[in-house]
């Protein structure tokens, strides 16, 4: 086991990362990418491993109204909304894992494999949960967070992602603590934001990823 986690590789994207797979059997993440000024989608593999891409996709039959749902070990299964006053109208389009061309639609999206993957625990302000998580930041960062945040312990590591500072400009802090509560290390991972997200961080592997100011994916190795 190893004192602190180590920086591994960070990959500066193109536009902002909406959505992240695990993909089962590879140490590749798939990613939702989405420029709001173009207005368009772009799927990609990343090869965490390796630290390069793999393959991406920027050809999809619908260029904005379409997600990434689920990862199979052969597939990448993407949601299309046929029609936009309609979200119920909806189908769906198959990736080859292997290289990210397109196999065929089909009526509904595969079963997703999760069980590589560790997120945290999710604490809104107001829960007894979040208490003890404001009491720990408080003695150890000083600071006091708001909101909500994000916990999870790991590999003899502990993970909180905050939020601290003043509504509509609120920044978005990731730390790590060893199991004696001492900081080991702490990133700004958003700034300027109007509120929480959700799964801020993610572990698989034995690797800790996040995205970084929504462009920047930035992945540790913890063992």
């Amino acid at each position: 086991m190893i004192e602190k986690p180590r920086h591994h590789f960070s990959m500066q994207l193109n536009s902002g990362v909406w959505n992240i797979k695990v993909a089962p059997g590879k140490k590749w993440l798939i990613i939702e990418q989405r420029d709001e000024v173009k207005r368009d989608v772009t799927i990609l593999a990343v090869d965490y491993e390796n630290k390069k891409i793999v393959w991406q996709n920027a050809s999809l039959p619908e260029p904005w109204w379409i997600n990434l749902m689920s990862v199979s070990p052969n597939s990448v299964s993407l949601k299309i909304f046929e029609n936009t006053a309609n979200p119920d109208r909806t189908s769906f389009l198959s990736l080859s894992l292997e290289d990210g061309k397109i196999i065929d639609r089909q009526a509904e999206s595969e079963g997703e494999y999760t069980n590589q993957v560790q997120q945290p625990f999710q604490y809104i302000a107001g829960e007894p949960e979040f208490k003890t998580v404001e009491i720990f930041l408080k003695t150890r960062l000083n600071i006091i967070p708001l909101l909500g945040a994000e916990y999870l312990e790991s590999h003899n590591f502990i993970f909180v992602s905050c939020y601290f500072g003043s509504p509509e400009v609120f920044t978005n802090l990731l730390g790590c603590f060893n199991k004696a509560g001492e900081l080991l290390w702490q990133d700004e991972i958003g700034t300027n934001l109007k509120g929480i997200g959700i799964n801020t961080f993610f572990i698989a592997h034995d690797y800790l990823f996040f995205v970084k100011n929504k462009t920047e994916l930035v992945t540790f190795r913890i063992v």
